[in-house]
C-alpha cells in the first residue's frame, strides 16, 4: 500500500480446527497487521485462544476478544461472554460481531432488533472498562438511519463490513454510514473479504477470493488514500486469516 494505514484482521478459533499459532503470527507480519479480533468460546479462552493471543502479541498486534451470535439482542449473554472473555486479561478491547439481520426473523423486526443490538452494545460498554468495537453493515445507515446511529453512539468504534471488491464500490456502499459515524464522532475502520461468500446471495463482487492479493492490495490502497482526509478513519480490516492465508497472487 501507498498510503501507511493501520491493518486488523478476523481470526476464527473454530473448536474443531484452531488456525495454526504460528502462522497466523507469520501472516500478521507479512501483512502488517497492527490488530486482531480473536474469537473466544462462549466458556471463555481455550488453550487454543491463549496460544494464538502469545503469538499475535509476539509480533506487537494489538489484540482483542471476538464473540457474537444473531440471538445477542436480547438477554445477558453478551454480558456473561465478555466477563468470561476477559476475565484473564489476555486482551485489549472487546468486538461485537452479532449481525442481527442474519436472522430468519429479520424481515419484519428489524427495528426492534437493531434496537436490542444498541441495548446489547450498551450493556456489554458498561460492564467493561475495554474499549468496544461492533461489526456493522453499511446498507443499514439508509433504512435505518436512526437504529444505526444508536448503535453507532453506544460503541468506541465501528467496523463497518463493506464487503466489496472495488475502492468505487466499498466507499460508495459506505458513504451513508461513514457519514453517520462521523457525525456521532467515533473512530471506524472499513472491512473487506477474501473468502467464500454465501448469503445474502453468493456474488464474486462481495469477495476478493477470486481477485487476489495484488487486487486486494490495490484495493485497499485506493480506500486509504481516497478516506486519508477524514479524521475518523481509523483503517482497514480484513474477514479472515484463513481467507486472507489462501489468497493466490
Amino acid at each position: 500500500m501507498t498510503v501507511a494505514t493501520s491493518r486488523a484482521m478476523w481470526v476464527w478459533m473454530h473448536e474443531a480446527a484452531p488456525p495454526d499459532p504460528a502462522a497466523v503470527a507469520a501472516l500478521a507480519r507479512a501483512e502488517r497487521v497492527t490488530e486482531a479480533f480473536v474469537s473466544v468460546p462462549w466458556g471463555g479462552p481455550s488453550t487454543d485462544t491463549h496460544r494464538c493471543v502469545a503469538a499475535l502479541r509476539g509480533e506487537g498486534v494489538r489484540v482483542s476478544a471476538l464473540g457474537g451470535d444473531p440471538a445477542w439482542t436480547t438477554g445477558g449473554d453478551a454480558v456473561t461472554w465478555m466477563q468470561r472473555a476477559t476475565a484473564a486479561f489476555l486482551f485489549q478491547g472487546v468486538h461485537l460481531d452479532i449481525e442481527p439481520w442474519t436472522r430468519r426473523d429479520w424481515p419484519g423486526r428489524e427495528r426492534e432488533l437493531l434496537t436490542g443490538l444498541a441495548r446489547t452494545v450498551k450493556d456489554v460498554a458498561a460492564r467493561t472498562d475495554l474499549p468496544v468495537d461492533v461489526d456493522l453493515a453499511p446498507w443499514l445507515a439508509d433504512p435505518h438511519p436512526r437504529e444505526f446511529g444508536d448503535i453507532v453512539a453506544r460503541a468506541d468504534a465501528v467496523t463497518l463490513m463493506a464487503y466489496r471488491d472495488r475502492a468505487t464500490d466499498i466507499l460508495a456502499s459506505s458513504a451513508a454510514a461513514r457519514q453517520a459515524i462521523g457525525s456521532a464522532r467515533k473512530p471506524y475502520r472499513i472491512g473487506v473479504e477474501t473468502g467464500a461468500v454465501h448469503e445474502p446471495e453468493p456474488t464474486a463482487s462481495q469477495t476478493f477470493a477470486d481477485d487476489g492479493r495484488a487486487a486486494l492490495e490495490a484495493e485497499l490502497a485506493a480506500v486509504a488514500a481516497q478516506l486519508a482526509g477524514d479524521a475518523r478513519f481509523a483503517g482497514v480490516a480484513v474477514h479472515d486469516f484463513a481467507g486472507w492465508q489462501a489468497l493466490g497472487a
